[in-house]
């Protein structure tokens, strides 16, 4: 009966040691399952944390160049509001200066209609000649007496103007003897210009090409000669 006994009791104890130890794996094997997890979930979340720092270092450099092409962009516009007010300045100018040139351009319709208006009221003083060598337009030295009373005249009455009338005799083209009394009648201006400093205003001078001769002469070496000259016509205002 005592062997029985201590049979059963050591069968019992034999099962308690066993489920002691299986209880023992079970236990290591659920906690090495929960290291496991554990491990796997912090090995995720430090990969998250890693993508995460990616993304928040490649959005800062995007962040960076975007503010970097901002202030590219506030350079240009700097730049092209400066272009801009410049073309404006210029723009102003122009209008300006194309204001003054009209007011300059009226100014001068202005006098010379009043010139034109005033024509009627200057009488003639006297007329000098001037003449010269054939297909020529120098000052002959014969004539520097002419235009030496005339401006003398000019210079002692600074209302009276002069007329000139430049003449040719009748050979050659119309055309060339048109320039060519042109340029005796400009000569004659720039004696009285610059030799003795009476105003441009003053002088009105026209070239009138071939000359027409008096009914009944015909053309020979004298009246070709007369024919040639530049004719200085002294007017002054009537009182």
């Amino acid at each position: 009966m005592n062997r029985q006994f201590a049979a059963i009791a050591l069968c019992g104890g034999v099962a308690v040691l066993a489920s002691a130890c299986a209880t023992k794996g079970y236990v290591r094997e659920q906690v090495g399952t929960t290291e496991t997890r554990i491990t796997q979930r912090v090995d995720a979340q430090e990969t998250q944390l890693k993508e995460t720092s990616d993304k928040a270092a490649a959005n800062t450099h995007a962040i960076d160049a975007a503010d970097q092409r901002l202030q590219g962009l506030d350079g240009r516009v700097t730049e092209v509001g400066a272009v801009a007010n410049d073309a404006k300045a210029v723009a102003n100018d122009a209008k300006k200066d194309a204001a003054a040139s009209a007011a300059a351009q009226r100014d001068a319709e202005t006098a010379f209609t009043q010139r034109f208006a005033n024509r009627n009221r200057y009488a003639m003083v006297e007329t000098k000649l001037v003449y010269f060598d054939f297909n020529k337009a120098d000052l002959r030295d014969e004539g520097m007496g002419e235009l030496e009373e005339v401006a003398r005249a000019l210079k002692a009455d600074p209302n009276a103007v002069v007329e000139l009338q430049g003449f040719a005799d009748a050979r050659g083209s119309d055309r060339y003897n048109y320039q060519l009394t042109r340029d005796r009648v400009d000569a004659v201006v720039r004696y009285l210009v610059q030799r003795h400093g009476i105003d441009l205003r003053r002088i009105h001078a026209v070239g009138m090409g071939k000359a027409t001769l008096p009914a009944g002469e015909k053309g020979n070496k004298e009246t070709f000669a007369k024919s040639r000259r530049v004719e200085l016509r002294l007017l002054a205002p009537q009182s």
